[in-house]
Order: structure tokens, then sequence, then C-alpha cells
């Protein structure tokens, strides 16, 4: 930039002094025009001034003449003896002066001729006046000779002079222009001169800002440059200090193999001092024997990276012969001033951690042993719990129903025989059983659903809704309850048999715990979108997919008649909440957890018959189906029970 402003500078100076020159040239080309012009028109004055001369002097020689041939007296011949000596040469200026002219020079030609035959008549007369008398002369002039050589005298100046002032006007003309020419030419060239100096006096003055900011920034980088210098010198400290006091081992080697720094975390492990391995094969010889050169080739191999690498684990001895294990890392440090490159390796000593490794996976070997005969050992007294439930359940129906046929034999057949306190006795056995047959069957329902493999499917949420409803009429109608429907109940992915069940028990309740007031029931659905799942719960998903979670050992989802793992039909993202509210006595916050577990009971059976496991069935079901069951209640306000599955 600096070389083309100098350049713009020198220019617009030479252009200037171009100009002004050519001013200067052209000026004097135009005065000396002017001069010339006004030279001319000098000259062409002073001819019509000899003109105007030349004929009042023949009008002197004429007045002279007329005086002496009036008087004869020789004194009146003096006008004519003076015209006569003057008009040679008025004749001959007007010839040298019109020089330039030929058309005058021959109107003076022809003047001089006219001019010598009017003295000649003059002459004459002059002569017929001192050699005769008054009448000769008179006779001569009467005869009108000399009148008419002087007009035609006058004539001619009169076309002499016409001629002269018509070149008086034309030099005037040029001499204006040439003077107003040289004033424009003036005039331009000077303004131009002006503006190029004032666009010199712009580029001098921009180089010279140029040059202050120039040298500004260059102070500036000057100071920059020893700040980054004291920078680098600092970081260099820092560096230096961080690799010697860094607790672990670093070493900076270089292409060549020279070993250039060891920290002393280096030597506080390895038991080798800076003097003792001078070069890389000194290290590799005293810590790898005779796995030097396998060593040394990956070290050396490390000078071609452009990148950090992890090499791995290396088995060194230390200089006391101790086997220790050091995990490497390395990384190019670029080049040193001799073009050599420059390689910095560091290591973590992971001897201890291997040997905890070692230590952990003996006893994650023993505990899986022992997890597993645990395992063994709990599924098998689970599998001989539920068969024990399965078969007391079962072998307590025969003697239930003989104890329940003998009560109810006892009533139709010994009624007359009893009085009023045994037919109560009676009819609470018949009732006691019943209720244990109740107790009974849910227990086998409860048991059956731990143990069944369910094929979940898409089903219409409307038909299985319906299903539960005709199973509880009776029960709804006995108890005046109203259950109503709101659509639209979207389709969920479940177990027919198992859904419908969940749902009956849910009517049940809904229309069981209600005081003072027929039963009203609502039943209706809504889509809920899933927010993302974390990586936890998608692991919990992979777990039940193997059959790893609780009672989920075979369960998988059956979509359009294609198996379904549970693991991707939980990343389905919308799912479908089915509420079932009602008028009820309300559930307190305390026991809203409680009542989905096994024989849990807010009020005695007394005052709301049930088994206590309805709930529990519920929650068993809904979660063999990958769903979720939970419920909204306010202490005599009612209750929101909701089952939540996977939208079909």
């Amino acid at each position: 930039m600096n070389k083309s402003l100098t350049s713009q500078i020198t220019a617009g100076i030479g252009m200037a002094l171009g100009l002004l020159i050519l001013n200067a040239a052209t000026s004097y080309r135009n005065i000396l025009k002017l001069v010339e012009n006004e030279r001319w028109v000098g000259q062409t004055h002073q001819v019509l001034t000899e003109l105007e001369a030349t004929l009042s002097t023949l009008k002197d020689a004429e007045t002279g003449q007329r005086g002496y041939l009036l008087t004869g007296e020789e004194r009146y011949l003096e006008p004519y003896h003076s015209a006569i000596a003057r008009i040679n040469q008025q004749v001959n200026g007007l010839q040298q002066l019109t020089a330039d002219n030929n058309q005058q020079q021959q109107r003076i030609r022809d003047l001089k001729i006219a001019i010598d035959s009017k003295l000649a008549e003059l002459e004459e007369s002059i002569n017929l006046r001192r050699k005769k008398n008054l009448e000769a002369a008179l006779r001569l002039v009467k005869t009108g000779r000399g009148k008419q050589i002087m007009g035609g005298i006058r004539q001619q100046v009169a076309v002499m002079v016409a001629e002269e002032n018509l070149l008086l006007q034309q030099r005037a003309r040029e001499s204006q222009a040439s003077a107003n020419l040289t004033i424009v030419t003036f005039t331009v060239a000077s303004v131009v001169d002006l503006l190029l100096m004032v666009l010199v006096y712009y580029l001098v003055k921009r180089d010279r800002t140029l040059r202050d900011n120039t040298e500004i920034k260059q102070n500036q980088l000057l100071e920059q440059l020893a700040e980054d210098r004291n920078s680098l010198e600092l970081t260099e400290k820092r560096f230096r200090r961080v690799i010697l006091n860094t607790p672990l081992p670093i070493i900076l080697h270089a292409e060549n193999g020279e070993v250039l720094q060891i920290n002393s975390a280096w030597t506080q492990l390895s038991g080798y001092e800076y003097s003792e391995i001078p070069t890389i094969e000194d290290w590799t010889e005293k810590a790898y024997g005779s796995r030097k050169s396998l060593v040394q080739a990956d070290i050396e191999a490390l000078h071609q990276l452009n990148a950090g690498i992890h090499e791995g684990e290396y088995i060194i001895t230390t200089a006391t012969g101790e086997k220790r294990i050091w995990d490497f890392y390395s990384a190019s440090l670029g080049k040193l001033s001799d073009g050599r490159s420059l390689v910095i390796s560091t290591a973590i000593d992971v001897t201890a951690r291997k040997q905890a490794e070692a230590e952990i996976r003996m006893l994650n070997a023993t505990l899986e042993r022992r997890v597993e005969l645990r395992t063994n050992q709990l599924q098998a007294a689970n599998e001989e719990l539920e068969a024990f439930t399965y078969t007391v359940a079962h072998d307590l129906r025969a003697p239930l129903r003989g104890m329940q046929g003998l009560a109810e034999a006892l009533l139709e057949d010994y009624r007359d025989f009893l009085d009023e306190l045994g037919q109560e006795y009676a009819h609470q056995i018949v009732n006691c059983g019943q209720q244990l047959e109740d107790l009974i069957q849910d227990l086998l329902a409860y048991s059956r659903l731990s143990r069944t493999d369910l094929s979940l499917q898409v089903l219409d949420l409307e038909s299985a809704v319906a299903e539960a409803i005709a199973m509880v009429q009776a029960d709804a109608k006995s108890r005046g309850a109203q259950i109503s429907v709101r659509s639209p109940l979207f389709p969920v992915i479940a177990h027919r048999v198992t859904l419908v069940q969940a749902i009956a028990n849910l009517l049940t309740n809904a229309i069981k715990f209600v005081a003072g007031a027929p039963p009203q029931v609502q039943i209706w659905a809504q889509e809920i979108e899933l927010p993302q799942e974390p990586e936890t719960d998608r692991q919990t998903a992979r777990e039940w997919e193997r059959g790893t979670v609780g009672q989920w050992e075979h369960s998988q989802l059956l979509i359009a008649g294609c198996p379904l793992p549970v693991s991707e039909a939980l990343e389905q993202d919308r799912t479908v909440r089915l509420w079932v509210e009602d008028n009820g006595i309300g559930i307190a916050p305390e026991h809203q957890k409680r009542i989905f577990r096994v024989f849990e009971r807010l009020h005695g059976i007394e005052s709301y018959p049930g088994t206590g496991i309805g709930l529990a069935i519920v929650q068993k079901a809904v979660d063999r189906m990958g769903g979720q069951v939970g419920v909204e209640s306010q202490l005599g306000h009612g209750s929101r029970f909701w089952i939540q599955l996977r939208k079909g």
C-alpha cells in the first residue's frame, strides 16, 4: 500500500509540474501572439495616420499653390515646399508599413503616381503664374485636371483607409481572442494545478497518516511480540515445572532416541536417574530386557504420528527388580530447532488397579456362583410355594364344599328342628364358607397371573370395557348403580382376558365402596405422550426382554400377529390411560399404596364384603401387560382409578 501511495504522490507531483510547464508554455505562446496582434493593430493605426498625414500634406501643397497663385508672393509657397519635402517620405513610410500587404503596396504605387501627377500639375500652375501671369495659371486650374487628380487621390486614400480599418477590426478580434484564450488557458491550468496540488497534499497527508498508523502498529506489534516472548518464556517455565512436578511419570525424547528430560515421578517410580537412561535404548534395555527391540520399535513409530495416542499397557522392570504395569500415552510436540521430532510420553502406574481388578474378577466369579446357587434355591422355593399355594387352595375346596353342603342340607332338611339361633349359626356357616370360597378363587386367580404366559396384542378397548361392565351388571343392578362410558376409547396393547378382569375388579370396587347414595361410575380414556426414557429405563427394558426382572421370564408383546419385544414396545411414545371414577367414600392419601397389596383392607368385612385381593389382582395384571396402575382420591370425595397401557 505504501509503495502504491508513494507512486500516486510522485505521479500527482509530476502531473502538476507538467501542467505548470504546459500552462507556462501556452501562456507564453498566447502572450507572444497577443503582442504580435497588438503590434499589427498599432501598425494599422500608424498606416491610417500616415494616410491622413499624406492627404493632409497634399492639401498643404495645394493651399500653398493657391496662395501663391492669388498673391504671387513667394512666401505663400512655404507650405508647398514643405509638403514637397515630406510627401515622398510619407509615401515611402506607407510602403514600408504595408510591405506585408501586396494589395496595399499596389495601391500605394498607384497613389504615388497620382501624387506625382498632382505635384506636377501644381508645379506647372506655379510656373505659369511665375513666368506669365495669373490668368494663364487660372486657365490651367479651370481645366479641372488638378481637381480630378485630387479626387482620385482622395478616393485611393479612402480605399486604403477602408482596407486598413478592416485589417484593424480583424486584428483587434484576433488580439481579443488571443487575450481571452490566454486568460481561459491560464485559469483552467491554474485550477487544475490547484486541484492537483490539493490532491498531492491529500496524498501526502494520507501517506503521513498511514506512516504514523503503521508506526503505531509496528510499535504495538513490537510490544505484543515482547509480551508474547515473555508469555512464551513464562509458559515454557510453567511447562517445565509441570513436567518436573507432575505426579505422573513423564519423558521427553527426540527422534534419534535421545532422552531430553524425565521428571521426578519417573525417577521415583522406576528408580532410574536421568544419567542412567540418556537414550531410549538405555531405557528399553533396563526396563524391558529381552523385549527391548519390540518396545523400541513401538517408541520409534511414535515420531511418525501427528496426534496423541494411547499406546497401551507395558510391564516394566524397576531399578529394584520389581515388575510394574505402566499404561502409556504419547503425543507429538512438533520439531526441534535441528529438525528432529519431539515426543512427550506419560505413564500411569496401574499395577494396584490390575491387582484389584484380578481380585474383583475372582470375587465376581465367586459371587456369581453364589448368586446362581441362591437364585436356583430361591426359584425352587418360589416354585414350591406356588405349588403349595395352588395345592392348598385346591385341597381346601373339597372340605369347604362338604361343609357348605352339610350346612345347606341342615337348613333345608332340619329347619323345623332348629330354633332361630341354630338357623342363624347355619346361615353363618354357609356365608363363611362362601367367603372362603371367594378367597380361594381370588388366590387361584392371583397365582395364575404370576405363572401364566400372556400373549399381548392390539385390543379394542371399547369392547373390553363393555365385556367388563357385563360381568358386573348383576351387582350394579342390585345396588342401583349407573355406569357411563365416554368415547373415544383408544386401542391398547394388552391381554384381553386379563384386561377385562382388571377393569371388572375396578368396577366392582367403584360400585361397592359407596355410602348413602346410588353408585355413579364414569369411564373414559385419554392419550398421554411419554417423555424420553432415561438410559436406566431402557436398561430395565432390556433386562425385561432377557427375562431378568420379576416374573417377566417369558413375556413378549404380540402386535398384529408378530412378536414385539418388550423393550421395543417401551420405545413407543404414546400410551392410553383408562379412568374409572366413582362417587364413593374415597381413600386417604397415606393408604393409596397399601390398597394394591394382597389382603390389604381399609374396612371391616361387615361394612364392605370382599377378600382384599381384588386390587392386588389389578396391580399384578397391569404389571404383566407392561403398564401402570394408580389412584387419585380424597377421603369423602370419591376415587379415580387409572390403568395406563401402551397405545395400539
